[in-house]
């Protein structure tokens, strides 16, 4: 997702405002050390909606107010912020074009501030429209209060956007937040939603093959067994007994249903004694009452149908007009030129732009309205995840509506017997043998209707196995780790990575999310097994680089966001520099290189020097290739001691830096430290 940050920045306790303006490809703060450059991953991992506040403790925490990022998402601007005296808390605002200047303490009035769980899910929909994640009814059950699987949550995002100091050259971790197996789990699940692999149609296409795929089976055992469970004896003895005991007049069951159903064979004989002409009460209103139930239960079933049908029509409609919308946005375009013709005065031939600048200001706003109205937040899935709920309660309203329907024309049909001069007994004992014959065994007609309603489940699931054939994850999972691996092998052969693994041949899986170096020899030597920091910095840059490039590649189908953040990556040339107190990088470099003829060390800072400036170089030729190739490039942020670099592509390193160079200052100034 094309994302950009304008700006990272913290309000003070004074209300003074210190902000770090970034621009679109490479970006590097440079300084010396205690200035807050590594601050910056933190505000912006605890602006995204970190749970935890992890901005080192010091200068920055002792005075800041709020802590704030600008940034854009698909063209739509947005400032969030947090409030470290309110961690329950994340500040929101979407705005119509980011100004800087608009930014003070004021501007983060409370009636922006919101619950962060509200927060997450609201930042998550400017990148995701998906409302159910689940393939399995069966497991949502299984969870306390039916509770639905974990969405994907822009906390996932992080682990694809940030590489911390302690992270950046590690070699037994690779991603942010994967140390907590939840977290890594549900990063690696949600991955295929990530990529637009699957959308909200998949889940509910899988939601209904294991529900239709639960009933065939079901079925298919009641088939073979040919006996009815429990709940099939009260959905067809239940009824007949309760019209025998209502023709009978009886005002009470002489035998409940439970005994009836627990005993069948047992029952059969005491009806005998009961269902005899001497026991009707031919002056009771059983009868009357229990039709009048029945009738009153069934136009509440039918309205409650009719209230399931106008909802669905309803929503089937909004799903309509929101495609309707999005096709009539697409074929939305502003002018590209606008012609203008200068205004001349007759008298004095003087022209006039003012015409000229008006058509050109309204040609901007007109670009600014058609951008914001195609960035409109899609609710397709939602609407859709209601859709599926209000159908399958109108098929379990149905069902009971049928039932009570064959009820009630039972009851009109023995009514109408006795206005033909039928015996009232010669009804019951019609009735009574339809128990019986219930009670005894399984009408076979039964198994006519089983074999047709599994003929119909089978075909339906036909039909929802060709639509999830369509979206073969595991085909798209394998094509995209194909196309990062390929990706990988272009762009690490340009580090310089120890000759033993020369070529380098790094392969990454979307599926286990390991990565390692295959050998010549076929062997897969992983990241914790390669010596040296250098190693395992180039391998966290190449696969960071890869993945980038790739979901760039992907454009809008991908979700996660166009930003990667790299901090100190050089710290496995100059470890030293952790103390790096110099007011310049070349007095810096000087003390480094002192110090490491004291300890003697063989190797010349100054071919150190040159693999930083290789880093840096390949970091700014990747940005510029992708540029030219997608419109766009992510955007990378670099916070490191390294300056004054020259650049192979002949960038100017100056451009990189744009004045976010702290050496004779910090995040906060003046830093005091």
């Amino acid at each position: 997702m094309k994302t950009l940050v304008y700006e990272i920045g913290v309000i003070d306790k004074q209300g003074n405002k210190h902000p770090v303006d970034f621009k679109e490809g490479l970006n590097v703060v440079t300084g010396r050390s205690s200035t807050g450059k590594s601050a910056l991953i933190e505000i912006f991992d605890y602006c995204f909606g970190s749970g935890e506040n992890t901005i080192p403790k010091g200068v920055i925490t002792t005075n800041a107010a709020i802590y704030y990022v600008a940034l854009s998402v698909n063209q739509q601007d947005m400032v969030i912020a947090r409030d470290p005296d309110i961690a329950t808390k994340a500040f929101f605002r979407r705005v119509g074009s980011f100004i800087s200047e608009d930014i003070v303490r004021d501007y983060f009035n409370s009636t922006y501030f919101r619950p962060l769980d509200e927060f997450k899910k609201h930042l998550r929909d400017f990148f995701l429209d998906i409302d159910d994640v689940d393939e399995s009814l069966a497991a949502r059950a299984n969870r306390r209060f039916n509770a639905k699987a974990a969405t994907p949550s822009i906390r996932s995002f992080s682990s694809f956007m940030l590489q911390h100091q302690n992270l950046v050259a590690n070699k037994h971790a690779l991603f942010y937040r994967f140390d907590e197996k939840e977290k890594r789990d549900q990063a690696v699940d949600h991955t295929k939603i990530f990529l637009g692999l699957v959308d909200q149609k998949y889940f509910h296409l899988s939601q209904e093959k294991e529900r239709l795929g639960t009933d065939v089976r079901r079925l298919e055992r009641q088939k073979e067994t040919n006996k009815r469970t429990s709940e099939s004896y009260k959905k067809n003895v239940g009824p007949v007994l309760s019209q025998l005991y209502a023709l009978m007049g009886f005002k009470d069951e002489p035998i409940s249903l439970e005994k009836v159903l627990r005993h069948p064979q047992d029952t059969k004989d005491q009806l005998d004694g009961i269902i005899v002409p001497e026991k009707i009460n031919h002056n009771s209103d059983t009868a009357t009452q229990y039709y009048s139930q029945l009738k009153q239960a069934r136009n509440q079933k039918t309205a409650e149908l009719r209230k399931l049908q106008r909802q669905a029509v309803s929503i089937k409609k909004h799903i309509q007009e929101e495609k309707r919308f999005v096709d009539n946005i697409k074929t939305f375009s502003s002018p590209e030129h606008v012609y203008i013709s200068a205004s001349v005065c007759p008298f004095c031939h003087t022209e006039k732009d003012t015409l000229r600048e008006s058509a050109e200001k309204l040609q901007q706003a007109i670009t600014k309205v058609s951008g914001n109205l195609a960035q409109a937040r899609p609710m397709k899935a939602k609407f859709e995840s209601s859709l599926v709920d209000v159908q399958r309660s109108t098929e379990v309203i149905s069902r009971e509506l049928t039932a009570l329907n064959q009820q009630i024309t039972e009851i009109e049909k023995t009514e109408k017997k006795l206005t033909e001069q039928k015996s009232l007994y010669e009804s019951i004992l019609m009735q009574k043998a339809k128990l019986f014959i219930l009670l005894d065994t399984l009408n076979m007609a039964d198994d006519v209707e089983l074999e047709n309603q599994i003929k119909e489940l089978n075909k339906q699931l036909a039909g929802i196995n060709r639509d999830l054939k369509k979206y073969d994850v595991q085909k798209g999972l394998e094509n995209a780790s194909a196309k990062v691996n390929r990706y990988m092998a272009e762009i690490g052969s340009h580090f310089e990575f120890e000759a033993s693994y020369k070529p380098i041949n790094l392969r990454f899986s979307f599926e286990t999310f390991d990565l390692y170096h295959l050998s010549q020899e076929n062997e897969k030597i992983y990241l914790r097994s390669m010596g040296s920091g250098a190693n395992w910095l180039y391998c966290h840059v190449t696969l960071f680089l890869s993945l980038h490039k790739y979901f760039a590649e992907l454009g809008n189908k991908c979700a996660i966001p166009s930003i990667l953040f790299l901090d100190q990556p050089t710290q496995v040339y100059f470890p030293n520099f952790n103390r790096d107190n110099s007011e310049t990088f070349e007095e810096q470099k000087s003390q480094e290189a002192e110090q490491r003829k004291t300890l003697n060390v063989d190797k010349n800072i100054d071919e150190d020097i040159k693999a930083v400036e290789n880093l840096f170089s390949q970091l700014s030729i990747y940005c510029n290739e992708l540029e030219q190739k997608n419109g766009f490039s992510p955007q990378i942020i670099v916070t490191d001691h390294a300056d004054n670099l020259t650049l192979s592509n002949g960038e100017s390193f100056e451009s990189l830096v744009n004045g976010n160079r702290w050496r004779t200052r910090g995040l906060i100034y003046p830093t005091g430290e």
